[in-house]
């Protein structure tokens, strides 16, 4: 396992750098020791505004991307501790759900369509462009990914219809499901 640290927005010392990397190795070494220590790449960014820190953490596990954000005032340690208790539990979710997938395959729900967006007064300008490699999957995987990336939607190619979609959280707490038609 390899931890990328990135502190482009902050001063840490190293020493506060080398004992969260050592917390982080003790914390999550038991759940890569069958791979080669190169195989898992950490990713660490830190960020400091006005004595407030947060630490992002993101990581692939079994072929979904864990993330998670922290914020903490005066020092990074409590934030990074917070993180790695959430990737935990986001491993053992991850691992209960494709146990729970090789016993029986999960029925899909039909997906409920998305409501009209009313058009914005002005319209803003894009300030960071993202990529990720998308695999096939199932809209129950999606959502799965949605939640242990915390984000409100998540875009993928639905395996069942070959198409790009992208499933989202409703504001009642379920989850929809856009598919588009031309691709």
């Amino acid at each position: 396992m390899i931890i990328r640290f990135n502190t482009k927005d902050a001063h840490v010392p190293e020493s506060i750098l080398e004992t969260m990397e050592r917390r982080t190795h003790q914390r999550l070494d038991a759940y890569f020791k069958d791979e080669a220590p190169e195989a898992t790449v950490i990713y660490v960014r830190i960020a400091e505004q006005k004595n407030l820190y947060r630490v992002e953490m993101t990581m692939p596990y079994m072929g979904y991307t864990l993330r998670t954000e922290n914020r903490e005032r005066e020092i990074s340690l409590p934030a990074l501790d917070k993180g790695i208790d959430i990737l935990e539990r986001q491993m053992k979710k991850v691992r209960t759900r494709l146990s729970r997938d090789l016993r029986k395959k999960p029925e899909i729900a039909e997906a409920a369509e998305a409501p009209a967006a009313e058009e914005p007064e002005e319209l803003g300008k894009v300030v960071r462009v993202k990529k990720h490699a998308g695999k096939p999957m199932t809209v129950e995987d999606a959502i799965l990914e949605m939640n242990l990336l915390g984000h409100n939607f998540y875009m993928f190619n639905n395996i069942e219809t070959g198409k790009a979609a992208t499933v989202y959280r409703r504001n009642d707490g379920d989850c929809g499901l856009i598919e588009l038609e031309n691709l």
